[in-house]
């Protein structure tokens, strides 16, 4: 992020890497911190919202984002470069998982569940024959060219998967082992070198209408501007550096927006939710919906039959009649007045709310989750995609349209 600046646990400053394509567009919030900067039991963080979770709790039935997408016909599909728990691979329906973490010498594997379509199960072979065309070169170079081979995996996924509706994980994990081997500079090096093949992931992303969270699942600390770097020791991971990580959404749905305040790991799982038209509200999560959906819904609760008009800045946008409570959906965010009869309500909608119009109180949306995000009223008929890429570790994709 162009407005922080890094330093050494000895307070010297590094450098900052230049991530255009990350900070472009979207909606890039400043401050998320991980419960745990350990790339196990973070991973079971972002993908349960439970600040206390690891990889035991990932086959609790219904627990994770893979199972609140299966449930609703998405293919769950990952590319995991620095391995992973067997809960979390058995969550998959087709997967290239490494089981070693050295950078060279180790091959992908291919896995799959019976049902995965055969031209998935062959692209995914291909990618893994691609693997050491990418992984030739050493230091830097070759770090870049490690994470290079996932992102552009990825994309070809993408581009490839049509209207199936989808969830990918790709965890994109040399740029933490350059932190660990490399030192500061080989380590902002490493992370620059993510700009360009994330740049043709996003455009593949954008030409396919698929919605991308880029995230990580911790950060990096240093002792020195010469040092080596760590995350989850004593030692490290009481630093900022260690536990602050990029949160970024970008695509269909998503407010151009530099969010501030304070947020958690937790919030992730349950904004992508949202932003994939499913309950939030998975039974592990702690989480709540970050405000960065370009579009808000409010609910009308009126008390009796009557008619309510939606305005903003004068004009009409929204009218209803025939009921005592209403929903209306996709509203811009910015300030509406609410009349029914002689009742008048102002409101200012940054995310979902509900207005009381008879006693004239309004709640947000983390307080009526049940009525907003009932399935009955938000339906997709397509997968919209989402990318967790770590840049430090880890990786998420999915995908879906709304109706409306």
């Amino acid at each position: 992020y162009p407005e922080l600046e890094a330093r050494a646990l000895d307070g010297s400053p590094l450098g900052g890497a230049l991530l255009f394509n990350l900070t472009g567009n979207g909606a890039r919030i400043q401050n998320v911190t991980v419960p745990v900067p350990t790339t196990g039991p973070s991973h079971s963080v972002l993908v349960t919202g439970c600040s206390w979770a690891d990889p035991a709790n990932l086959g609790t039935p219904g627990a994770t984002i893979f199972d609140a997408a299966r449930e609703n016909g998405l293919i769950c599909l990952a590319i995991l470069q620095r391995g992973d728990s067997i809960s979390m691979v058995l969550e998959q329906d087709g997967i290239l998982l490494f089981d070693d973490n050295s950078l060279w010498g180790a091959e992908p594997l291919f896995g799959s569940r019976a049902l995965l379509p055969s031209d998935l199960a062959d692209l995914f072979q291909i990618w893994r024959n691609r693997f050491p065309l990418y992984n030739q070169d050493r230091g830097v170079p070759g770090y870049v060219g490690y994470n290079a081979w996932g992102l552009d995996a990825a994309a070809d996924i993408v581009e490839n998967m049509e209207s199936r509706p989808f969830l990918l994980m790709l965890n994109v994990g040399a740029v933490d082992s350059a932190g660990h081997n490399l030192g500061p500079e080989g380590y902002v090096g490493t992370i620059s070198g993510l700009d360009v093949p994330l740049g043709r992931l996003i455009e593949v992303c954008e030409a396919n209408g698929v919605l991308l969270l880029i995230t990580a699942d911790h950060g990096m600390s240093f002792t020195s501007d010469r040092g080596k770097g760590g995350h989850s020791s004593s030692k490290y991971s009481s630093g900022m550096e260690s536990v602050r990580v990029p949160a970024v959404f970008i695509g269909p749905g998503v407010d151009d927006l530099v969010l501030t305040g304070n947020w958690s790991e937790v919030d992730l799982v349950s904004t992508l939710l949202d932003l994939l038209g499913l309950s939030p509200a998975l039974p592990l999560s702690e989480g709540q919906v970050i405000p960065v959906s370009s579009c808000c819904d409010l609910e009308v609760d009126v008390g009796t039959v009557s008619d309510v008009e939606i305005r903003k800045s004068g004009d009409l946008v929204a009218r209803a009649t025939g009921d005592s409570r209403y929903i209306f959906r996709n509203l811009d965010r910015g300030s509406y007045s609410v009349e029914s009869g002689e009742r008048e309500a102002f409101v200012y909608l940054w995310g979902d709310q509900f207005l009381d119009l008879a006693s004239g109180s309004a709640r947000s949306s983390k307080e009526i989750l049940p009525s907003i995000f009932d399935w009955q009223n938000r339906k997709f008929v397509a997968a919209i995609m989402i990318l967790v890429i770590n840049v430090i570790g880890a990786v998420l994709i999915f995908r879906i349209i709304r109706r409306g």
